[in-house]
Parts: C-alpha cells; sequence; structure tokens
C-alpha cells in the first residue's frame, strides 16, 4: 500500500464529497472510506513495462467512452519496479470507489498521462474488476 499522503491524486480524493479522511495519532495512521457504503478505500502505486502500460491507457481510454467494455476486456500486467508507467488508484474495498491517473516516465519524472479520474457506483465496479488484480 502506496503512502496516501505521498501520492499525486491524493488531494482529488480528499475533496471528493463521498470521501471521510480519518487521521491517526500525530497523522502517522491515515485511513479513507467511502461514505455511502462506509468501505475502506485502499490506495496503490504500481509500475509496469513499457507494453503493459500502453495496454492500460488504451483500455482506459475507450472505457471513458464506452464503460462496458469492461465486461470483456481481460489485462496481462507486466509489473517492473522501474517501469516506464506509473499508475495510481484508490479503490473502496466493495469497488463502488474508484480513482486513478496514469503516469510515464520521461525527461526524468512521472509525468500525467490522463487526468484523475474518479469512478463511483456501476462503472467503478466494471474498473474495479479489470484493474484489482494488478
Amino acid at each position: 500500500m502506496a503512502s496516501f499522503k505521498n501520492m499525486e491524486i491524493a488531494p482529488a480524493v480528499t475533496a471528493h464529497e463521498n470521501i471521510y479522511v480519518r487521521q491517526g495519532f500525530l497523522g502517522f495512521n491515515t485511513k479513507i472510506y467511502y461514505k455511502p457504503t462506509l468501505s475502506l478505500v485502499d490506495c496503490t502505486r504500481n509500475y509496469y513495462a513499457l507494453s503493459s502500460g500502453n495496454e492500460i491507457q488504451q483500455f482506459l481510454l475507450k472505457f471513458q467512452n464506452n464503460p462496458t467494455i469492461a465486461e470483456k476486456t481481460q489485462l496481462r500486467f507486466i509489473h517492473d519496479p522501474n517501469g516506464n508507467y506509473c499508475l495510481e488508484m484508490c479503490a473502496s474495498s466493495d469497488g463502488q470507489f474508484v480513482a486513478l491517473q496514469l503516469f510515464r516516465y520521461s525527461d526524468l519524472a512521472y509525468n500525467a498521462v490522463t487526468d484523475i479520474k474518479i469512478y463511483e457506483g456501476k462503472e467503478a465496479e466494471l474498473l474495479y474488476r479489470v484493474l484489482r488484480h494488478q
């Protein structure tokens, strides 16, 4: 689990109306909850090889136009700790909330390839099914 405070998408997730952030003692422990279902939100940052990153990027573009494409999509992920792509994702444990952003390494830094996208309900469930096995 990535440190939520160090994630690029943290401000957008925190500002979302259906998200509740609970700080622990001295701010060392942060727990995020999706209010409508009271589900714990897990935040991850994973790095991928070039081929997997391109596949994720294409899938996300298609998903924006037609969310039902996720029902028949299976992505193959090649994890690489030094990968060209980085996917930051916060997802509730029940799959009803997903926030994500994809980055690509260029000019000695990871730069955003997609905008921060936040999905709830059925769209989030569909996206969560495809991306949870990353």
